[in-house]
C-alpha cells in the first residue's frame, strides 16, 4: 500500500482547555505537492497547514501524537484529489464534487426516483402508512416493489460498470453485494417525512456477501413474487415495497451526494418524501480529501479513478 493520508482520532475534543480540543473528534493528515495539510473530517472548513519544515510521515506521525494523542493512526492510500466513479464519499473539509458528477446520468436517475416517489405516494392516499399497515399487500403495492427493485438493480449494474468491473457470468447479487462498503450503504437510515409513526429504517442494513439475496428482506420477497406471484402475492407488503423504494432513494445519495448545488431542486423533493440519517462513524476513514495546489489554495478538480472491486 502507498501511504497518501493519516486518519486521526482527537483525544483533545471536548477538553477546551487544551490546544485544538474544541475542534472535531476525527481528522485527517495528508501529504499535497510536498507541504503536509490536515482537518477535521465530518467537520467542514478549510485544511490547515502542519508546521513541519521536512515532512515526512514519520515526523507527521510524531505531529499527531504530540497534538492530538493518537499513536495509532490509520494509514489510507487514498490520494488527496481523487474520487471513486459514481461512489459518494463525504468531503473532508467544505467543498463539492459537482464537476465528476455526470449531469446526465443524474438527471435520468433522478426521473425514475421521483416516478417511484410519487407511486408510492399515490398509495399512500388508499393504504396509510401506519405501523398497522406494515403487513398490507396487493396487486399496486406488488407493482411499486417490483420497479423499486429494478431500479436498485439498474444503479447497483451501472456503478458496478462504471467502475470497469468484470464478471465471467450475469451481474447476481454476489457482485452487487461488493457494494455495500465502498458505496457506504448500511451507514443510511430514512424515516417517512410525513408519517412519523413509520419506524426508521436502513435498506442495506443486514446484507450479507453470505446470503446476499436472502439477507435483504426487501429484495428477497421481490425475487419471490416476481418469479410466483400467484403463491406470492402475499410477500409485496407496503412495509418491503417503501423499503425498496427507500433503497433506490439511498443508491441516488451514495452515488451523487447529499447536495446537487445551491440551485438544484431534486433533493428537496426527496427530502419532502423521506428523512435522511448518516451514520458518519461507521466508515471512519472514507472521506475524499481535497487537493491543495503550491499557492495553498484547495483546488476543486479531482482525478476520477475505478474502485479496486475484488472479481
Amino acid at each position: 500500500m502507498v501511504l497518501h493520508s493519516l486518519f486521526f482520532k482527537n483525544h483533545n475534543y471536548g477538553q477546551p482547555q487544551l490546544p485544538n480540543g474544541l475542534l472535531f473528534p476525527r481528522g485527517v493528515a495528508y501529504l499535497s505537492d510536498g507541504v503536509a495539510w490536515y482537518s477535521g473530517v465530518n467537520f467542514g472548513g478549510s485544511p490547515m497547514h502542519i508546521p513541519l519544515s521536512n515532512p515526512d510521515w514519520p515526523s507527521i506521525k510524531k505531529w499527531i501524537v504530540a497534538n492530538f494523542h493518537d499513536s495509532t493512526p490509520v494509514e489510507s492510500e487514498l490520494k488527496p484529489g481523487t474520487v471513486y466513479k459514481r461512489i459518494f464519499w463525504p468531503m473532508s473539509t467544505s467543498g463539492n464534487l459537482h464537476k465528476v458528477i455526470d449531469r446526465t446520468v443524474l438527471t435520468q436517475s433522478f426521473v425514475a426516483l421521483r416516478l417511484l416517489l410519487t407511486k408510492m405516494l399515490d398509495i399512500f392516499q388508499t393504504v396509510e402508512a401506519a405501523p398497522g399497515n406494515l403487513n398490507v399487500y396487493g396487486h399496486q403495492i406488488r407493482e411499486l416493489l417490483l420497479l423499486a427493485a429494478m431500479e436498485v438493480e439498474a444503479s447497483w449494474a451501472a456503478v458496478l460498470k462504471a467502475n470497469s468491473y468484470s464478471s465471467i457470468s450475469k451481474l447476481t447479487t454476489n457482485d452487487y453485494v461488493k457494494l455495500l462498503s465502498p458505496m457506504l450503504l448500511d451507514s443510511y437510515s430514512l424515516t417517512l417525512s410525513s408519517y412519523p409513526a413509520f419506524p426508521q429504517f436502513g435498506p442495506f442494513e443486514g446484507w450479507t456477501s453470505a446470503t446476499p439475496t436472502k439477507s435483504l428482506v426487501w429484495y428477497h420477497a421481490y425475487n419471490m413474487t416476481k418469479h410466483n406471484r400467484e403463491e406470492h402475492l402475499n410477500v409485496a407488503t407496503l412495509e418491503k415495497a417503501i423499503h425498496a423504494v427507500g433503497a433506490a432513494v439511498v443508491m441516488f445519495y451514495a452515488q451523487f451526494g447529499f447536495n446537487l448545488g445551491t440551485n438544484d431542486d431534486k433533493i428537496p423533493v426527496i427530502k419532502n418524501v423521506f428523512h435522511l440519517r448518516f451514520d458518519h462513524d461507521r466508515y471512519p476513514t472514507s472521506y475524499y480529501i481535497p487537493n491543495i495546489v503550491s499557492t495553498g489554495a484547495t483546488s476543486w478538480d479531482w482525478e476520477s479513478l475505478d474502485y479496486p472491486f475484488s472479481s
